[in-house]
């Protein structure tokens, strides 16, 4: 692998519904940057491999099990164990970047509760009344 210079506050706005780019993988990690608009949602879901995100711009609110929740804004880390069930919740007020790192290789299915494979997030097409895009964007 040849070095490679990022900057995420660079990077363009990834499309709605497609919130994850993956910037690296190899065959026990993988690093993404992660941008959603406000109001998007993710669904509850675990991975099998540890995992940290770190909020670069916006406002990003992990929900777990139980109710509990985190809010995490700019220069801040969510480190996630794996197979810790986790949804991500953009509750900020501007676009969220997240970088996030996992020591798996990307692809690996996200799984739920019952440990079933959760598909793509749809919630951005589901309820794009929830979603604040820009006019610009949409």
């Amino acid at each position: 692998m040849a070095v490679k210079f990022i900057d995420l506050l660079k990077q363009p706005e990834l499309e709605l519904g497609h919130s994850k780019e993956v910037l690296f993988s190899s065959d026990h990690f993988h690093t993404w940057v992660h941008g959603d608009y406000p109001g998007t949602k993710g669904p509850m879901h675990k991975h099998t491999a540890d995992q940290f995100f770190y909020c670069v711009q916006g406002e990003c609110t992990f929900h777990f099990p139980g109710g509990k929740e985190q809010v995490i804004g700019p220069g801040q880390l969510m480190l996630v164990p794996k197979e810790h069930l986790y949804q991500l919740d953009n509750t900020g007020n501007e676009y969220m970047i997240l970088l996030g790192a996992r020591a798996e290789p990307a692809g690996n299915p996200r799984r739920g509760a019952k440990n079933e494979v959760v598909g793509d997030n749809n919630y951005v097409f589901e309820n794009p009344d929830k979603i604040k895009v820009p006019a610009s964007k949409g």
